[in-house]
């Protein structure tokens, strides 16, 4: 059964490629190319076959037709997305326009001088919308696991040219984080952060999700209660080859916790609001789900 091990998909090798075509080829032509790459994981990726089958088929309740025809959709799109996001960090010549919906929330939480937390999912590009949101006078900080973005960043790093992103690791058994976290919020900084991966031993919460059985990491969640910062959830989903739509939820405010009670009830509390936005989401676009491991406890 697969499992996510705490990196996404994508070589150095592969984002050389698409800066590659996307300088020489441009965009539309790019997207001619990934249908040959979609076809390619539609034909042979069979363990993210299954999982992303179950979704549409056993959560969904599309038809086996329909559901296999929209897994490939599904990886068609899923180019499409970091083929746009390597465009516009690497400063390739595009059109992306992009509408903001909530933008104003952001604003909300610039203007209280302590920081937020914006938590988002595999769902659309969350990562464009960073790229999008320059006329937020503050810097957004990802937070994500070492092994997650480690050479993959080394050359991104070459060849970005907007530096209004940054990137805060995760290393194994260290804290440093945490410091880097403080400091973010201190500068009245942003940082995102899923919701929806955990990996293994790391603590996580239980709860319906589209009717079945899902883990959820319990960190982002938890990180909110004890820095007492406040949340918005947001997505940036793809609505044509060169428009995005943003999304970001009312700030919720969170009250700092001083002892476990006041955790866990802050937790559950974020969590609920969270699932809530991502089903959502979810349910009006389901060719951007991008979970490809085995996501519902029924699953197993």
């Amino acid at each position: 059964m697969a499992k996510w091990e705490g990196k996404s998909k994508g070589t150095v090798l592969g984002h050389k490629i698409f800066v590659f075509i996307l300088n020489h080829l441009g965009l539309k032509l790019a997207y001619i190319v990934l249908r040959f790459v979609a076809l390619y994981y539609f034909l042979f990726a069979r363990k993210s076959n299954r999982s992303i089958f179950y979704f549409y088929h056993d959560v969904l309740k599309y038809k086996r037709r329909t559901a296999y025809l929209k897994i490939y959709k599904n990886y068609y799109v899923f180019g499409q997305t970091i083929l746009d996001k390597v465009a516009l960090m690497a400063g390739v010549k595009t059109k992306f326009t992009v509408d903001h919906e909530g933008g104003i929330n952001l604003d909300k939480m610039d203007a209280g001088g302590k920081g937020g937390i914006l938590i988002s999912a595999h769902i659309g590009n969350w990562e464009i919308a960073g790229q999008l949101l320059n006329r937020l006078n503050t810097t957004f900080n990802i937070l994500m696991y070492e092994n997650e973005h480690e050479s993959i960043k080394k050359y991104m790093d070459d060849v970005e040219k907007k530096k209004n992103v940054k990137i805060i690791a995760m290393k194994e058994g260290e804290m440093g984080h945490i410091i880097e976290l403080h400091n973010a919020f201190s500068k009245n900084e942003l940082v995102v952060v899923h919701g929806d991966r955990f990996r293994d031993n790391a603590p996580t919460l239980e709860a319906k999700f589209l009717g079945k059985t899902a883990k959820f990491p319990a960190g982002p969640f938890i990180m909110a209660a004890k820095f007492g910062v406040p949340v918005s959830v947001v997505f940036a989903v793809k609505e044509s080859s060169t428009h995005y739509h943003f999304f970001a939820t009312d700030p919720i405010e969170v009250k700092r916790s001083r002892n476990p009670k006041q955790t866990e009830e802050a937790v559950q509390e974020l969590l609920h609001k969270y699932l809530e936005e991502v089903e959502k989401m979810v349910l009006r676009y389901p060719e951007q789900w991008f979970n490809y491991y085995s996501f519902w406890k029924e699953q197993e």
